[in-house]
């Protein structure tokens, strides 16, 4: 089972966010090569009545992960999720360290359209795929 401790040594570093990100989280973050990846260590303030972790948090992580890949990708300019889609593969648990990996499949000018799965350990848990649309500055 992860801890902060196991996941600082593997090169995991926690993000600091205010708002609803610093509620659900802390979300951590690594670099991979060119990408980043990013994951949640599941607590029990993440699970639903049935003891596993709530989809919509798991939701939240692919928002968040595949997001930030999105707004990496444009320079950081501002972008905001106007579709997403999900596909839930397997349960979570507490204790359980699920990571989003993704990768941007087409650049427009407005819009981006970016894909990722969502793991635990080499558990597949989740696939994603959105549309994330450009913003002014």
């Amino acid at each position: 089972m992860e801890t902060h401790e196991t996941l600082r040594a593997a090169g995991w570093q926690p993000e600091e966010w205010a708002d609803y990100a610093g509620l659900v989280g802390p979300f951590w973050r690594r670099r991979e090569g060119e990408s980043v990846a990013y994951g949640i260590l599941c607590e029990t303030k993440h699970r639903n009545e049935q003891g596993t972790i709530h989809g919509g948090m798991i939701a939240t992580l692919a928002d968040h992960g595949i997001g930030l890949i999105v707004w990496d990708s444009v320079d950081r300019r501002p972008c905001a999720t106007i579709q997403m889609n999900m596909q839930f593969i397997g349960a979570c648990r507490v204790g359980d360290f699920i990571v989003a990996r993704g990768e941007i499949l087409r650049a427009g000018r407005s819009v981006i359209y970016a894909r990722g799965m969502l793991t635990v350990g080499d558990r597949s848990v989740a696939g994603v795929d959105g549309v994330w649309k450009l913003l002014e500055k």
